[in-house]
């Protein structure tokens, strides 16, 4: 109870980067927990060939204050960025539309910071045996080595840095931006530069697993080739930074 009394103190934001996600959107709105009151939801809903728009301005909850907001770039990580600018909460979470991640599982997320266990909460999908086709072969062998890569940069035994769901406390936004002008390399989806502005800022990372699921409405975003090279640079860049300014 105690917890419950603990956690409704925070005020906070729920972000969810959109596009074609018209199918998923009222569910994954149904599922958020109640985390207390003072809960915002920023729908932030890219330029999609479906009706995400029409659909997220549709959608009613009881207990969460239910924002949309049009990006005017693209991008997942643009989603996110513009969504913070506009957020007011104290502890920050984002979710992913597509359902791959149960929004019950938000709730654990927020407890965590709320009962000062971490500053930042990574989820991990690699822990957990995945539903059969969640991730194709060449993704999960992509993410394994990336992560190998990503532990040895920022020197934490992380597991997954690619899982949409993060939840961090809003001091990290202003390192957010020192870290992107001191990096100049552009994260396609915004994942890295969360958690690397958290550990180069020397904030505690918490992983916490989570079941991975099959989309079952749209497909997946990821250009894995085009953005796989952008993220190569970005960990060049970011193992130089780490390693010239400690």
């Amino acid at each position: 109870e105690n917890n419950i009394n603990y956690q409704s103190n925070f005020t906070k934001t729920i972000i969810v980067p959109a596009k074609n996600e018209e199918g998923n959107l009222t569910e994954l709105i149904n599922r958020i927990p109640n985390l207390g009151k003072n809960t915002e939801v920023i729908i932030s809903c890219g330029k999609s060939k479906d009706n995400t728009l029409a659909v997220a301005k549709s959608i009613k909850s009881e207990y969460l204050d239910i924002k949309v907001i049009e990006q005017t770039l693209d991008g997942k990580a643009n989603a996110v960025w513009e969504a913070l600018e506009f957020s007011s909460g104290e502890v920050i979470a984002i979710l992913d539309a597509d359902l791959s991640v149960d929004p019950e599982k938000l709730d654990e997320f927020f407890e965590i910071i709320t009962l000062n266990r971490a500053d930042f909460v990574n989820g991990t999908r690699l822990i957990y045996n995945m539903e059969k086709g969640a991730m194709k072969l060449i993704n999960n062998l992509g993410n394994r080595a990336f992560q190998f890569i990503v532990s040895l940069i920022v020197r934490l035994p992380l597991t997954d840095s690619l899982c949409g769901t993060k939840v961090f406390k809003r001091s990290l936004y202003e390192k957010i931006k020192s870290w992107q002008l001191r990096l100049k390399v552009t994260d396609p989806f915004g994942d890295f530069d969360l958690l690397f502005a958290a550990a180069f800022s020397g904030e505690k990372i918490i992983e916490l697993p989570i079941h991975y699921k099959t989309r079952v409405y749209g497909k997946t975003q990821i250009r894995r080739f085009r953005d796989g090279f952008v993220l190569i640079r970005y960990l060049i860049k970011s193992f130089y930074e780490f390693n010239t300014s400690k």
